[in-house]
C-alpha cells in the first residue's frame, strides 16, 4: 500500500514538472478568435497599402532608369552607385550628416523638456495641471507648415518678434534664417516646441504608472529628492524612454516641414535634411529610380539608428 501510495505521489509530481515546464495553452472561443482578426485587419490593411506594398515597389523600381516619357531601363544597382558614388552624392551625404544633427540636437532636449515639465506636473495642483497639460498639447495639433509660418513672423529680420525683443535690449538683430550657424538652431526650437506637449504627456504616463509606495519606502530610509529620481523614477521609466527616444530620433531624422517654410533653401543649404533632399530630387531629378534608391538607403539608415539603440539600451519587454 505503501508503495502504491509512492507511486502516485511520484506520478503526480512527474504531472506537476511536466506542466510546468510546458507553456500554457490558452483555450480561446471561437468567437474571441474572430473579434480579434476583425479588431487586426483594419490595421494589417493600412499597413500593406501604405508601408509593405510602397516599399515593395520602391525596391523594384530602383532597380530601373525611371522615365516617366521615355519608358523604363533596367539598371540593377547602379541607381544606388549613383546615389552613394555618383555626381549627387555629396549632397546626400550631407543630408544624412544634417539629419544626424537634428537628433542631436533636438533628441536629448525634448527628453529633459519633457521628463522636467512632466514632474512639474506631477506635483502642483490637479486644475492648474489640466491648465498645463491642455496649454503644451496644443502646439501638437498644428501641422509642421503651421508651426513653420508661426516661427518666420518670429524669425524675421525686420519686424521679428525676437529681434524686436534684442534691440529693445540694446544688442544687435539676428538673421536667423539666412545665417549659416544660426537656421539649425532656429528650425529646431521650432521642432522642439511643437513635439513637446506630446512627448510630455508620455512621460507624464509613465510617471503615473509608478507604485507611490517605492517613494514612500525611499524617504522613510531618508532619499532626497535626487535619490529618489536617479534609483526609482528613471529606472522604471525605462520602456517610456526607450520609446520615445526611438520615435523622436525617427521624427527629427525625417524633419522636413518646418526647415522647408523657416529655411527654405537658404542659409546655403545647412537645413537640407534627407527627406528634404528626397523631396528636391523628385521634383528636379529625370531618373526617378534614383530618389527610389536614395529613400531605401534613408530607409536602412534609419533601421541601423533604431537597431543601435535598441543594443544600447538592452531594451527588455515591460513585465507589467
Amino acid at each position: 500500500m505503501t508503495q502504491e501510495m509512492l507511486a502516485v505521489q511520484e506520478a503526480a509530481e512527474d504531472a506537476e514538472t511536466r506542466s510546468a515546464a510546458s507553456p500554457k495553452k490558452h483555450n480561446y472561443k471561437k468567437n474571441e478568435v474572430i473579434t480579434a482578426y476583425c479588431c487586426l485587419l483594419p490595421s494589417f490593411v493600412l499597413m500593406m497599402l501604405f508601408i509593405t506594398l510602397p516599399l515593395i515597389l520602391s525596391l523594384y523600381f530602383s532597380l530601373f532608369d525611371v522615365n516617366y516619357y521615355l519608358g523604363n531601363t533596367f539598371a540593377g544597382l547602379e541607381n544606388y552607385g549613383r546615389v552613394l558614388f555618383g555626381t549627387a552624392s555629396k549632397e546626400f551625404y550631407r543630408s544624412i550628416l544634417i539629419g544626424l544633427e537634428y537628433v542631436a540636437m533636438i533628441v536629448p532636449v525634448q527628453l529633459i523638456l519633457s521628463f522636467l515639465v512632466a514632474s512639474l506636473v506631477m506635483k502642483i495642483n490637479k486644475k492648474y495641471a489640466a491648465v498645463i497639460k491642455v496649454a503644451i498639447y496644443l502646439p501638437c495639433l498644428l501641422s509642421g507648415i503651421v508651426v513653420g509660418a508661426i516661427f518666420s513672423f518670429l524669425y524675421n529680420y525686420e519686424g521679428g518678434l525676437l529681434n524686436t525683443i534684442l534691440e529693445g535690449v540694446g544688442l544687435d538683430k539676428v538673421n536667423w534664417t539666412n545665417a549659416q550657424g544660426w537656421a539649425i538652431f532656429a528650425v529646431c526650437i521650432a521642432a522642439i516646441w511643437n513635439g513637446l506637449g506630446y512627448n510630455t504627456l508620455i512621460m507624464l504616463g509613465g510617471l503615473y504608472d509608478i507604485p507611490k509606495d517605492f517613494y514612500e519606502a525611499a524617504k522613510l530610509d531618508g532619499a532626497n529628492w535626487w535619490k529618489q529620481t536617479v534609483y526609482i523614477t528613471v529606472p522604471s521609466l525605462k520602456n517610456v524612454g526607450i520609446y520615445l527616444l526611438i520615435s523622436l530620433v525617427v521624427s527629427s531624422f525625417q524633419l522636413y516641414e518646418i526647415a522647408l517654410v523657416i529655411v527654405g533653401a537658404g542659409a546655403l543649404h545647412s537645413t537640407e535634411g534627407p527627406i528634404y533632399y528626397l523631396y528636391y530630387q523628385f521634383n528636379y531629378t529625370k531618373n526617378m529610380g534614383e530618389v527610389y534608391a536614395a529613400s531605401l538607403i534613408v530607409a536602412i539608415v534609419l533601421t541601423a539608428l533604431s537597431s543601435v539603440i535598441f543594443r544600447l539600451t538592452s531594451s527588455e519587454k515591460s513585465m507589467d
